[in-house]
């Protein structure tokens, strides 16, 4: 399998990079697929690396068997089906790379289905102009604004404001 690099660093001075491991000889549906995750993750990384300093290296696979995508606190990240290879779907799973219901401390600060770290409820509160507004949450995922489906982004703004509530959730599980 080659391994196709992708190190973008912008202003914001965010620095996650990724390589995209690919095929040695690829197929048509991989060469497709290898293009839209190039596009969902530049995307994607274009607004985590200007509004969130920190730097990890991911690794990114095209998997057909995946039947979305997947994405873990070790760095990886497996696109399946076409319809996630989105910017999006891109943003939620390097959310789960980046202990979004995937590091230990997740689990603690979730009580009865909502959020109780300060930090989070704070930058929802203050994105929403809602000083009353609920940040909920599971095992794996927070709303509103984690991207947990492609049709949650309804303007570039809702980007930017995942990655700001990213960036606060990292911020109460101490990462």
């Amino acid at each position: 399998m080659e391994q196709y690099h992708r190190r973008r660093r912008l202003p914001g001075a965010g620095g996650i990079t990724y390589t995209l491991n690919r095929a040695s000889a690829p197929t048509a549906d991989q060469l497709d697929s290898y293009n839209r995750i190039t596009e969902a993750m530049n995307l994607a990384l274009t607004v985590y690396n200007c509004y969130l300093r920190i730097s990890k290296s991911l690794s990114i696979y095209y998997e057909p068997s995946v039947p979305t995508a997947d994405g873990n606190y070790n760095g990886t990240i497996r696109f399946g089906a076409k319809s996630t290879m989105v910017q999006a779907t891109a943003q939620h799973e390097i959310a789960h790379t980046l202990g979004v219901g995937t590091y230990g401390g997740w689990a603690s600060r979730v009580s009865n289905g909502r959020w109780t770290g300060s930090n989070a409820i704070n930058q929802l509160r203050a994105l929403d102009g809602n000083s009353s507004a609920v940040l909920y949450a599971d095992g794996a995922h927070f709303w509103p604004h984690g991207l947990n489906q492609a049709s949650e982004a309804t303007s570039a703004d809702e980007y930017v404001r995942n990655v700001k509530m990213v960036a606060s959730l990292r911020q109460d599980m101490g990462l």
